[in-house]
């Protein structure tokens, strides 16, 4: 593991989890109206957007991938047939209209980039803009002779209810540069530098100005040789190499110095194209061949080799342009708009990546956006969003991972397998077998190469053999108090067990038996809980290492686990009448203790006395030690009456004087059952009733009786009693 890789490490593991600062380039907003969202880690197109440019763009989101506002930069007056620089909020509306006066140039190749506040107050950001080097063509603006060089803006989101506004506007801090911007955070982590040149080849000059805390610092000029500037400007994502005009140089990012002497020459890579890796190990760009035309290309920034990736043109005689260079995605990839004008589905227009860049076998792929409904009368964007390309760092992947010394186990003699640990599509052990395992003969160290993926990884292991068994010599089933019945098995192995499975044998309601305990465990001794629902009176533990499967079987009888099943008990055996005293008691019969117990009242008292009342219901939630908790009733009945009393009268004036005017039953029962039937002394039936409360009054179909003498037979049940009582005999209406 090379110190480089090490460092960059360390750095990654330093940024808290939370801070995701790739997603600040979650969302591309260029050209004409073209918006494409990385949310899902896949480049999709995400209209609406209000974009209108042709070429440097920046689009600026948050670490959580909410998009903040984007930028053409700047541009000319109406009438120029551009735009006159717009900045627009999330909701695709203008937050800042340039006019044409302020910010940068509608055709500069890097017209704008933006950052966070170095300050740290939430929701601020700056935004650089930069001038073309046609802005005088028709004339220069007046009082902008020069053009308007580098200028910035300070746009706070916290403005206009988080739609964001300009706090501060259009302010310049150098002229005579052009074209080129480009910006790294500073070693310190207290601001960022930002970069651009002249454009000038006559007397060509690079400049460099601070942004800190403090705002934007005093720029600082750098003369470079005559010719020696040009194209795009870009930084390496670690900050250690910049692109100027075909030559890499290195850059120091703790005092914003760039080397005088290059590190990599490259004069025939389109200075316009490149773009770094997210490992900051390569440089991408593209280069023209005579027999081939242009091809994408692919510089190793530690020895300058070069690798040819593929050609733009896909098929002989096609015609290729790219129209937009490479820029670093927020998913490691790399972007780029392409033109095919007679491809082998005619004209295409559209954004194509490359993947697995710092792996040897990187892959384009062509057009997998369409960008043709936004070709208006043939224009098309000359850049993607220029991003401090910091954001999208990515530790180097080291090529080789040596992992640690495997103990592998074998039974019977037999030779056991060593697993590659890594998944791939190709494996090439240093025996030459190419299987994802090997057959060992002997402990020693095997390495085995796995491609198949963007890196490829080769893992060695110190492989040391040991043989054994595994025989299991106890199973039984133990009460463990509050956590219930448990199987212990008591393992006697020579080698470490992988798992036990415990499952029922019999069978179970629905006819399936799956396991119910299931474990990776160490040691010599298992805990598993009783099976549940099981008909049969015997289970197996399957034990399970690498030497296979053991099985024992264990009979028993399963016992009920009535160990906490509380009752209700009345202390008193006298009749259980209303008003009487109910005296109650809860008790639990099983091995666990009750510790609390809440009566329907809220009482906590036990025993409780209480008036019986058959209306009511006694009841309690009663907890145990292991902090269960059951609700059981008193399941006693209670009459409304006791020592229930009967009689009937000898004797009805039916006058209504309120005196002995009914004749039926009267008692201070009311009967569960009752029935009453009166005759006349001939034997006729005049009257009968089931209800208690319904007594004869003299009449017969309205009509009164006679005086005289008359019989009745009467039934009635009174409750708590098992027999009805029946009475019968007679009784003298007078008048």
């Amino acid at each position: 593991m090379t110190p480089r890789f090490l460092l960059s490490l360390l750095l990654l593991l330093s940024v808290p989890l939370s801070a995701q600062p790739e997603r600040q380039g979650e969302n591309w907003h260029f050209g004409r109206a073209i918006s494409v969202s990385f949310a899902t880690g896949t480049p999709v197109l995400a209209p609406p957007s209000a974009m209108d440019a042709f070429e440097g763009v920046v689009s600026m989101s948050d670490t959580n991938g909410q998009l903040l506002f984007y930028t053409n930069g700047g541009g000319q007056p109406a009438g120029n047939n551009q735009s006159p620089g717009i900045i627009w909020n999330r909701n695709h509306e203008v937050m800042h209209d340039m006019r044409g006066e302020e910010g940068g140039g509608f055709s500069a190749r890097q017209s704008a980039i933006a950052m966070p506040d170095p300050a740290g107050e939430a929701g601020v950001y700056y935004l650089f803009t930069m001038e073309e080097s046609e802005f005088d063509v028709g004339g220069a603006i007046p009082g902008q002779p020069n053009g308007r060089g580098l200028s910035y803006f300070i746009i706070d989101m916290n403005l206009n209810g988080g739609l964001g506004g300009v706090r501060l506007a259009n302010q310049n801090v150098i002229d005579l540069v052009y074209e080129a911007l480009s910006a790294t955070p500073m070693a310190s982590g207290e601001g960022f530098w930002i970069v651009c040149h002249s454009n000038d080849d006559d007397a060509p000059f690079i400049v460099v100005t601070p942004l800190t805390a403090s705002g934007v610092g005093t720029p600082v000029v750098v003369p470079r040789p005559a010719g020696d500037v040009g194209g795009i400007i870009k930084f390496s994502p670690d900050g250690q190499f910049i692109w100027l005009d075909g030559s890499i140089f290195a850059f120091d990012a703790a005092t914003g110095t760039i080397s005088e002497n290059s590190s990599l020459d490259l004069p025939d890579v389109d200075p316009g194209s490149v773009t770094f890796t997210p490992d900051s190990r390569f440089l991408y760009g593209t280069q023209n061949f005579a027999a081939l035309g242009e091809v994408i290309v692919r510089y190793d920034l530690s020895d300058g080799s070069r690798m040819d990736i593929a050609r733009l043109e896909r098929v002989p005689g096609e015609t290729n342009q790219q129209n937009a260079g490479f820029q670093i995605g927020p998913n490691g990839n790399i972007y780029f708009v392409e033109e095919s004008i007679d491809g082998p589905n005619g004209a295409e227009y559209g954004l194509s990546e490359i993947i697995c860049v710092s792996s040897p076998d990187p892959t384009v792929n062509r057009f997998i956006l369409d960008f043709e409904a936004f070709r208006d009368n043939n224009f098309s964007p000359q850049s993607l969003p220029n991003f401090v390309d910091a954001i999208f760092a990515q530790p180097v992947v080291a090529d080789t991972l040596v992992l640690d010394t495997t103990t592998v186990y074998t039974c019977n003699q037999e030779p056991p397998l060593l697993n590659a640990r890594e998944f791939g599509t190709d494996y090439q052990w240093s025996d030459g077998s190419n299987g994802a395992s090997l057959l060992l003969q002997e402990s020693g160290t095997y390495c085995v190469t796995i491609t198949g993926g963007c890196q490829p990884t080769i893992d060695c292991q110190r492989a040391i053999i040991e043989r054994g068994d595994v025989n299991p010599v106890e199973i039984e089933l133990i009460d463990n108090g509050c956590e219930g019945f448990l199987c212990r098995i008591v393992l006697n192995a020579d080698l470490p067990v992988d798992s036990v499975v415990v499952i029922g044998r019999g069978s179970i309601p629905n006819g399936i038996l799956p396991p119910y305990y299931e474990e990776t465990f160490f040691g010599d001794t298992v805990i598993a809980p009783k099976p549940r629902g099981i008909e049969g009176e015997s289970i197996q533990a399957q034990i399970r290492n690498a030497c296979g499967a053991r099985t024992v079987f264990l009979d028993f009888t399963a016992p009920e686990d009535n160990r906490f099943a509380p009752q209700i008990d009345r202390l008193t055996e006298e009749a259980l009448c209303t008003g009487v005293d109910l005296e109650l008691e809860v008790f639990n019969p099983g091995s666990i203790a009750i510790t609390d117990i809440r009566w329907f009242d809220g009482e906590t008292d036990n025993p409780r006395t209480f008036i019986a009342d058959p209306a009511e219901d006694y009841f309690a939630t009663v907890f145990s030690e292991c902090g269960d908790s059951t609700v059981v009733d008193f399941s006693g009945d209670i009459a409304e009456v006791c020592n229930c009393e009967a009689e009937v009268p000898e004797v009805i004036t039916p006058n209504g004087d309120g005196v002995n005017d009914n004749f039926r039953l009267f008692s201070n029962c009311p009967p569960e059952d009752y029935s009453l039937v009166i005759y006349n002394r001939w034997g006729l039936k005049v009257f009968d009733s089931i209800d208690f409360n319904e007594g004869w009054d003299g009449t017969a179909d309205g009509t009164p009786q006679e005086a005289g003498s008359y019989l009745y037979l009467m039934s009635y049940l009174f409750p708590g009693e098992e027999e009805p009582e029946v009475r019968e005999g007679g009784f003298m209406l007078i008048r």
